[in-house]
């Protein structure tokens, strides 16, 4: 496995980084929450030029690493759009969520009017918006959608590639979190020096950078397992999911705390970041859901590693 993303991956990512960029960055997720329709608009007209309707990461290892950038563009700037979901569409153009059961909670789900949704025991289907949108400060665009045809339901691979390109999303997330603490941490004087000259400090920083580059690592292993396993990747991509459920949490904290007061105050970027990206942790399921997930999918499917597993003593 090469954990480099491809050339062409790298050159969509620097595409998306400038485009996302002049919409505004983060700026571009307060608007949203002001106005929804930006979401519609602008920044649906931004996604479409960077190729978004061209790209299905199903075609090949190329694509696939493509879609993963794509995604973790969006995860840095918190852009206010189902990204990941839209990208694994099927033949009618309705994206994929995967939910906890088959009438969920989808973020974004207003948004298109008519999605596929998927479980990872293989029920789902066809589901519209049949609520309001909650508007919660955990999540401003989750929508309550009724299943309408259980006919559709996502094929397992799908449902992994959903949740893969979402562990992408919030790899963008926490790595911009990073940079966020180091650059207000490296400003910020207190008792005459700057916050980054304080050990205790540079030991919190240097754990949330190492996490993340770990994350990365899993990350890229996960796009290789499913090019190379496809629905047999499914412990594979539980293990990514409940790896970055855990890098989140305390990542986030991290930067959040080292930011002080201002990490909750939505005029900083770490507030929105760590808000916005919380529909991506929640659903479908938490840590103590994924681990139970993992270790069914464990039992069931194996699971490959480095090392012979159930010999000890032998």
């Amino acid at each position: 496995m090469n954990p480099d993303l491809p050339e062409e991956a790298v050159a969509l990512r620097a595409s998306a980084d400038a485009a996302f960029a002049a919409l505004g960055s983060v700026d571009a997720a307060r608007r949203a929450e002001e106005d929804p329709g930006v979401r519609s608009g602008e920044v649906l007209s931004t996604l479409r030029e960077l190729g978004l309707d061209d790209l299905d990461p199903r075609l090949d290892a190329i694509t696939l690493a493509a879609a993963a950038a794509l995604c973790e563009a969006a995860g840095r700037v918190a852009l206010p759009s189902p990204v990941a979901a839209m990208l694994v569409r099927d033949q009618q153009g309705r994206p994929t969520a995967v939910v906890p059961d088959r009438t969920s909670r989808v973020d974004h789900g207003d948004l298109l009017p008519e999605w596929r949704v998927g479980t990872l025991d293989g029920r789902g289907g066809v589901a519209v918006a049949g609520g309001i949108r909650l508007g919660t400060r955990l999540g401003p665009f989750v929508t309550d959608l009724e299943l309408t045809d259980d006919l559709v339901a996502p094929p397992l691979s799908d449902v992994l590639l959903q949740l893969t390109l979402t562990c992408w999303t919030v790899l963008g997330t926490v790595d911009r979190a990073v940079e966020l603490a180091v650059d207000h941490v490296a400003g910020r004087v207190q008792f005459g020096k700057p916050l980054s000259a304080f050990q205790s400090v540079q030991f919190q920083l240097a754990d949330a950078a190492v996490a993340v580059a770990g994350l990365r690592e899993l990350a890229a292993f996960t796009l290789w397992r499913l090019d190379v396993a496809g629905a047999d990747a499914r412990a594979d991509v539980l293990a990514l999911r409940l790896h970055a459920l855990e890098v989140a949490r305390s990542v986030l904290r991290t930067c959040q705390q080292l930011h002080g007061a201002a990490g909750v105050c939505d005029e900083y970027d770490i507030s929105v970041l760590t808000r916005m990206v919380q529909p991506a942790l929640r659903l479908p399921c938490g840590v103590e859901r994924a681990a139970s997930a993992l270790v069914a999918a464990i039992d069931a499917d194996g699971f490959d590693g480095l090392f012979l597993h159930g010999t000890a003593g032998r």
